[in-house]
């Protein structure tokens, strides 16, 4: 998986890399803000694949597999029409969204929210791989969306249709990417479909999971929904390019909380030890985001002009202080896999909390780089921070609980 999602990685930010060159700023800073505000929306993707996984990684461990065939396809009907509704909405409101973001091509919006549907679709079959612990198929699909993506998106813009044409690569993306995640789960269909899936249980935690993975996916992309809004055109472009090479850091490691997750909820589920599976994860995270934001810190303009050039060398001071937000966060998202994975929804009360203390503090803020940069930093060393205190909370109290039982 680490493998895998290095090779995601690369090829999310040859995109990046490709777009902040074949752009100006300012097209750039338009594409960056519509791509944030997508991952946003994207917090329906995440959701369904953490909940396919974790229903998946428990039918597994039972054996019960005609559940798995049955979760699948229950899941593409009701998510897929989902997905449609959904981007039927977007495309209503979308000219409220272009304002903000002061995006006169209102088309924009809607190409790149074409993906909804199949955004929807796609994480339930990852999910399942996931869940089943097939890294290596797992690990394809994951990389083959990011590689067509860069093969779509960089194509286009160069025969000239500019953002439009990098925003249409994603959507033939996510078109590539789902007809190959399925055809690695085409041995489940040999059994026969079970419907006694516990819909009441599925619900519930998918709701829970839901406003946790919102909260988290809202505030590591927020900062630059409010930039675009709030700063010029330039500094957007400017800011963009900062979080774009500041996201290497919380997303390098990404492989750990994916691995994490199904691993943890096998062992709650088997009644086993599962806290050094956290311990373990939060110290290899540490490990690559740390030695990332170090090499920012003692090189940043030598990374910046090797991949933006020198039309941005003047936010180099501003690039390993990002890259330190992105680390908490990174550490934050192994914590929320963990906790999800055992069944620890209640953790979308504290992150809830955290968004709101975000948005209030970046809206109010001095309008400048520098300062939103510096508020960032002090939100994302919070979200560990109060994780792992409620994390170590309830493991004590499941410890003194047991002792208990055995007395």
């Amino acid at each position: 998986m680490m493998v895998a999602v290095t090779l995601s990685n690369f090829f999310n930010y040859l995109y990046q890399l490709l777009m902040g060159r074949m752009l100006s700023p300012q097209e750039y800073g338009e594409l960056f803000s519509l791509l944030s505000l997508f991952y946003i929306f994207s917090v329906f993707s995440t959701t369904i694949n953490t909940s396919i996984t974790k229903f998946t990684a428990v039918y597994w461990a039972r054996e019960e597999y005609g559940k798995i065939k049955s979760i699948i396809i229950k899941g593409t009907k009701v998510l897929g029409l989902f997905g449609v509704l959904l981007f039927g909405l977007i495309a209503l409101i979308s000219p409220m969204f272009s304002s903000f973001l002061q995006i006169e091509d209102n088309t924009l919006l809607l190409v790149l929210f074409a993906s909804l549907p199949l955004s929807m679709v796609l994480p339930i079959y990852q999910g399942a791989l996931r869940g089943m612990q097939r890294f290596s198929a797992l690990g394809l699909s994951t990389s083959s969306w990011a590689f067509l993506k860069v093969l779509f998106g960089v194509s286009l813009v160069a025969l000239g249709y500019g953002v439009f044409g990098g925003l249409l690569g994603i959507f033939l993306a996510h078109v590539g990417a789902f007809f190959l995640t399925l055809m690695f789960l085409k041995d489940l269909f040999q059994y026969r479909e079970t419907g006694d899936l516990e819909i009441r249980d599925i619900l519930s935690y998918s709701g829970l999971a839901f406003l946790a993975v919102l909260a988290y996916t809202t505030m590591w992309n927020i900062d630059v929904i409010l930039v675009k809004h709030y700063l010029s055109p330039l500094e957007a472009g400017q800011y963009s390019a900062i979080s774009a090479l500041g996201k290497i850091v919380l997303f390098a490691p990404g492989a750990i909380g994916m691995v994490i997750f199904p691993k943890a909820a096998e062992k709650h589920e088997k009644g086993e030890e599962h806290f050094q599976v956290l311990l373990r994860g939060m110290g290899l995270t540490l490990l690559i985001s740390g030695g990332i934001v170090l090499a920012y810190a003692l090189f940043p303009e030598f990374i910046i002009k090797i991949i933006y050039g020198a039309k941005y060398l003047n936010v180099a001071p501003y690039l390993w202080r990002y890259g330190l937000a992105m680390m908490f966060f990174s550490l934050a998202s192994v914590m929320i896999n963990y906790s999800l994975s055992i069944d620890k929804t209640d953790i979308f009360l504290y992150l809830l909390g955290l968004l709101t203390t975000e948005i209030v503090m970046l809206s109010i803020g001095s309008k400048n780089i520098s300062t939103i940069i510096d508020m960032l930093i002090g939100v994302s060393a919070s979200i560990p921070i109060v994780l792992f205190i409620s994390i170590w909370r309830q493991n004590n109290a499941q410890d003194i609980n047991t002792d208990a039982r055995l007395q």
